[in-house]
């Protein structure tokens, strides 16, 4: 059975796919990091290497040929890097015969794929970090933001939750009113007293992550209709279809039909979704709307482009 494989790989883990010819799903498998800025590049190989294994491992089927591999990997940038990524997959993949097709993508190729079947259009991502891509079928590409949580990041996780704590300390200085964001701090992090909020932010262990994690609760007090957090939730989400914007401005006219919404933040606020959209509907009147937290995972999407790519005019 010829079957196509892909890989999501990140900073915090490895998420693998493998469909068929007729683009089913067979198995999955997830491992740790493979990003090698997060760790060595040995490692990230070496990681790719068993997250490959134990997904061909979990077929199953075993009368099996992969047909190709496509990677979809975060911090790989250089044509150097991705060629000693590629040499290390038809490592792995070697027992089998001939030389496995092997591409390396962008995570919002990949993350397209599985939302809209194509490898092209527009992608607004919100999760701990934020940026907004676009790809037309030639292969050009743009992007906005994505500049990280020192120099961007508007209308992400990490930006939000860094609102929230500051907002939360401000309350408590009397700067202003009253936030409910306090009780749910003070609830889901079993402190006593809100001031406990600075000796567990300034741990030296505490990381980008750490201050994202604040933006769920930001997200529930705004639920729950918390002035506070309605106001962080709505600003940031027009600071990131301000970034949107800018992408939609530099694109040819049949790219800015649609935009792909995905993250965290996307999938868990309403109130931030409708938001964004109502004020990017209010310079693109006629732009669609795709909910790509409902699409199947961004690993699916890059087992599905390495079905396109390599599968035969059929696929």
């Amino acid at each position: 059975m010829k079957i196509y494989l892909g890989l999501d790989g990140g900073g915090t883990k490895t998420d693998a796919a493998a469909v068929d010819s007729q683009g089913s799903v067979l198995a999955r498998f997830t491992g740790g990091p493979s990003n090698p800025h997060a760790g060595t590049f040995n490692e990230a190989t070496a990681e790719l290497d068993r997250v490959v294994r134990g997904l061909l491992s979990s077929l199953p089927e075993k009368d099996i040929q992969p047909g190709g591999i496509c990677l979809g990997m975060s911090g790989i940038d250089t044509s150097e890097e991705r060629s000693l990524i590629s040499m290390a997959v038809r490592s792995t993949l070697a027992e089998w015969p001939g030389e496995l097709p092997v591409a390396v993508a962008s995570e919002a190729q990949i993350s397209l794929m599985a939302a809209l079947g194509q490898e092209f259009g527009v992608q607004i991502i919100s999760g701990t970090g934020s940026i907004c891509y676009a790809f037309a079928p030639d292969g050009s590409h743009w992007r906005t933001g994505g500049w990280g949580h020192y120099l961007g990041d508007e209308g992400s996780g990490y930006s939000i939750g860094l609102r929230t704590l500051k907002a939360v300390m401000r309350s408590y200085d009397g700067v202003q009113p009253p936030t409910e964001i306090t009780g749910i701090i003070l609830e889901e992090y079993g402190f006593s007293r809100i001031t406990e909020l600075k000796s567990y932010i300034y741990k030296p262990e505490r990381g980008k992550a750490d201050i994202a994690a604040f933006a769920k609760v930001c997200l529930k007090a705004a639920s729950g209709g918390d002035e506070c957090a309605i106001r962080i939730v709505t600003e940031e989400a027009a600071a990131l279809a301000d970034t949107a914007a800018a992408l939609l401005e530099r694109l040819p006219a049949e790219l800015r039909g649609r935009a792909v919404l995905t993250g965290s933040i996307f999938a868990h606020s309403p109130l931030f979704a409708r938001t964004l959209r109502g004020k990017l509907l209010d310079r693109y009147p006629s732009l669609e709307f795709v909910d790509g937290t409902l699409a199947p995972p961004p690993s699916v999407g890059a087992a599905l482009l390495a079905r396109k790519w390599f599968g035969g005019p059929d696929a």
